[in-house]
């Protein structure tokens, strides 16, 4: 599509989302009560998980939501000077909620209860604030499951506050579920139908609505193989989390969920346990991150779906696996343009875990600090791969109208990605290649994979090839970075030709290289922390002849794990002690 007709599509989303916010501030403010319950009919279990820590803070005056930290005097969350869109989102959508009922005391109760009261008084009429579709359903969602915890001591005048207040967001969420562009944010909505309609007597319509529009956007975004075009594992993991809450909230109540909803989920289980490192978080690529903590496997554990996807290739994701060795390599091309707003420059990088200790990582999703960030995270040099030339495997698109509203997509990539796996009687192979750099430099880069059968020696091999069509701007070099975990520490050898890398559990590899090796400077980025965080990076290089160039690498197990229980050190931990 040329950027002449990208820019008059643009022009007429841009006007459609501004009457879209008029048309959700109308419906938020004319939405009937009607009807209003006076009771829970059934309590919904929560499944959205707070954390006692961060409920604690919120006691004490400390507000984290969406990574960014204010702490302040003011005894209300909505008093605060909101730092972002996001933590805004948070606050209405009341994640605060589930950390305060995770700490359960009668003063958590009280701030609990004080707060939702003051969201009615001052956003319950329908100011925008907090009034859109997958802020609302989200809203709901949690009042639903902690309704025990929030209407335990409160007044009559107070529950009929709360009552009418449900009621209004109800009948919002009926005439505006669909009033988003967002998938995940139709998703929410659809579920805080679900649980308002398993919560209160009458509301049959309201659950029927909820659960048959749920089952056709499962049918219709989640293909086959259980797969998104977005290649998002986190993203994926969203829609399953909310698919697998409807789930069990609709069979808890003795109601039937739409059979949509159950074979998607047993579409998904098995494609997001091939997406899972030695720790259990997630592979982190194309605008996603590691996800919540113990999320995923309470999430597979509830959704009842018990069959895996051993050895096959999962939302174009490779998996190898030996003794205590888990590598996942993206092998596939990045999401087509349409949805590519998120998407990394990462082919054929890979990230690699020892039991549950990270090893090599990507350097993950920049998006939460800023367009800066972003921009660097989705480069292929942000990648545990091979780049050309000093640049990407894939172009982003520049500053213009079209990337302000659609967000910067990929506007070239691989064309052909080719992939082999092998098992062998003394390991597994994986070869792979793509072909991004032949526009610009007329070679190929092929990655071939091999680990032993007990996980102990990892060997690669990065071999630069001619393409079918040659360019006249032939690049000079190329190089193979491995991007470190921050836990893991390195030292360069003395003589420069290896890198012994030390685990938090002594366990201990060395890294050679055919190439001229060096340790430099990287960044982890998460989410879930405040900040980036410095880490370093191994890095081959060597020069690129006549189109052709090739580095082998080895990374071998030389020291064992120390024998004593040992739990990973929480990254989020560390900063927040400094």
């Amino acid at each position: 599509m040329s950027q002449i007709i990208w820019t008059i599509r643009a022009l007429l989303v841009r006007t459609k989302r501004v009457m879209t916010k008029r048309k959700l501030r109308l419906k938020a403010r004319n939405a009937a009560a009607k009807p209003v319950p006076d009771a829970f009919f059934h309590y919904v279990v929560p499944r959205s998980i707070g954390q006692f820590e961060a409920g604690e803070e919120l006691l004490n005056q400390t507000y984290t939501f969406a990574g960014q930290r204010v702490e302040t005097l003011t005894e209300s969350v909505w008093d605060v000077t909101v730092p972002s869109p996001a933590f805004a989102d948070e606050i209405h959508s009341f994640a605060w909620l589930d950390d305060l009922a995770a700490v359960g005391t009668k003063e958590a109760r009280y701030l609990a209860q004080r707060w939702t009261l003051q969201w009615i008084h001052e956003y319950g009429s329908g100011r925008y604030e907090g009034w859109t579709p997958g802020t609302t359903g989200r809203r709901l969602m949690r009042i639903c499951s902690h309704a025990r915890f929030i209407r335990r001591g409160l007044s009559k005048e107070e529950q009929s506050h709360l009552f009418v207040s449900l009621a209004k967001q109800t009948r919002f969420l009926r005439d505006a579920y669909n009033d988003d562009e967002h998938l995940l944010e139709r998703v929410s909505a659809l579920v805080g139908l679900i649980y308002a309609g398993v919560s209160f007597s009458g509301f049959e319509k309201t659950l029927n609505i909820g659960n048959k529009t749920l089952g056709e956007i499962a049918a219709k975004h989640i293909d086959t193989e259980g797969e998104i075009d977005s290649r998002n594992p986190e993203e994926l993991m969203s829609l399953f989390a909310m698919l697998t809450w409807s789930f069990c909230t609709i069979e808890d109540a003795d109601k039937k969920p739409d059979p949509r909803i159950t074979n998607a989920l047993d579409r998904i289980a098995p494609t997001l346990r091939n997406l899972r490192l030695g720790d259990g978080s997630l592979t982190r690529n194309h605008g996603g991150g590691r996800g919540v903590p113990g999320r995923l496997d309470q999430l597979l554990s509830d959704s009842r779906v018990r069959r895996s996807r051993a050895g096959k290739v999962a939302m174009g994701y490779e998996r190898l696996t030996a003794g205590r060795v888990t590598l996942i390599l993206d092998a596939a091309r990045p999401p087509s343009l349409e949805v590519s707003s998120q998407a990394h420059a990462g082919t054929l990088a890979f990230e690699m875990s020892s039991g549950a200790i990270p090893i090599f990582v990507n350097c993950g999703p920049g998006r939460k600090f800023g367009s800066e960030w972003e921009r660097v995270s989705r480069a292929t040099g942000a990648h545990t791969t091979v780049t050309v030339g000093g640049v990407s495997s894939s172009t982003l698109a520049g500053d213009s109208i079209a990337s302000r509203t659609f967000g910067q997509r990929l506007l070239t990539e691989p064309l052909h990605v080719t992939r082999q796996h092998f098992s062998e009687t003394q390991g597994h192979r994986l070869i792979a290649s793509h072909d991004g750099y032949a526009p610009m430099f007329g070679v190929i880069h092929e990655r071939s994979l091999f680990i032993s059968i007990d996980g102990k020696r990892l060997t690669g091999t990065e071999t630069i090839l001619p393409a079918k069509t040659r360019s006249s701007n032939q690049a000079e070099g190329f190089v193979a970075r491995f991007h470190l975990h921050p836990e893991v520490d390195s030292a360069l050898a003395d003589d420069g030709k290896s890198v012994r890398l030390t685990l938090p559990n002594r366990e201990t590899w060395l890294f050679t290289t055919s190439g001229d090796l060096e340790v430099d400077t990287s960044v982890y980025l998460d989410q879930w922390l405040a900040k980036p965080i410095a880490t370093k990076q191994v890095v081959a290089s060597s020069r690129i002849v006549e189109y052709g160039g090739q580095i082998t690498w080895t990374m071998t197990r030389v020291a064992d794990a120390e024998r004593r229980v040992y739990a990973v050190r929480e990254t989020t931990a560390s900063i927040n002690a400094e």
